[in-house]
């Protein structure tokens, strides 16, 4: 009986030496880490512009020409000067006070059937930078001080954004330096024909920037074309730049 009673135990203990070990217990828990990645840019303006971003300044290279559509024209002119292909800026008129923020003209004579056309060279250079790597927006409109025969069929004015050198779409566009040397013909007071008009109603985008940049210069000249019989007086409009990231 005990020899019964032994095997028996002997039995049960292989079984229970042989048993699968007991499975882990896994669990687990969770945390959240939040941050809000703050999207930067930034615009600041420049007028008669250097390399240096220096605003307010009188390079040689900073002149008022004049030129009128169809050519020939003996009676218009810009920045005080009769037809004068290159008016420049001898500190009378135009910009002669080279005020940093300001594109000053001067005293601008319209022909009774031609347009006159006054382009500043290296007028205005908007320095855009945005951390987006998505890029963005650059638009300009005219804002404030629009006269009533700004952008109209006859009789009327316009302006227009003629950029220095190529913008990059990728970001890091180097300041250039203006290549023009007379005024552009424009025949029109509603369309340019070269360059971008700068719209009352609603913004131009003059830069669809796809990437980040560090620092772009978006250094341009400004036209102004004016049709013939122009009224005369004094007119100061203001021209809005808008960086809006992506």
């Amino acid at each position: 009986m005990n020899i019964k009673r032994l095997a028996a135990l002997v039995t049960l203990g292989a079984l229970l030496s042989t048993a699968a070990p007991a499975l882990a217990v896994t669990q687990s828990g969770t945390v959240n880490v939040e941050w809000n990645y703050a999207i930067t840019a930034t615009i600041v303006m420049y007028t008669q512009t250097t390399a240096s971003k220096t605003g307010g300044v009188a390079p040689a290279a900073n002149d008022i020409y004049w030129g009128s559509a169809p050519a020939g024209s003996v009676s218009s002119g810009c920045n005080g000067t009769i037809a004068t292909p290159s008016a420049g800026k001898d500190g009378s008129g135009g910009n002669g006070a080279y005020a940093s923020g300001v594109v000053n003209f001067g005293n601008v004579v319209a022909d009774s059937t031609d347009y006159t056309n006054c382009l500043e060279t290296n007028a205005v250079d908007a320095y855009i930078v945005t951390n987006d790597s998505l890029g963005a927006n650059v638009t300009v409109q005219a804002t404030a001080g629009v006269p009533s025969a700004y952008d109209t069929a006859s009789n009327g004015s316009l302006l227009c954004i003629l950029p220095d050198g190529v913008w990059s779409t990728t970001g890091n566009t180097a300041w250039t330096t203006s290549a023009r040397s007379a005024a552009v013909s424009m025949n029109s007071t509603t369309a340019c024909s070269s360059g971008t008009l700068v719209p009352a109603a609603s913004a131009a985008n003059i830069l669809a920037l796809t990437k980040s940049t560090t620092g772009s210069d978006l250094n341009q000249d400004i036209q102004l074309n004016m049709g013939p019989q122009m009224q005369s007086g004094s007119q100061t409009v203001q021209l809005t730049y808008t960086i809006t990231s992506n």
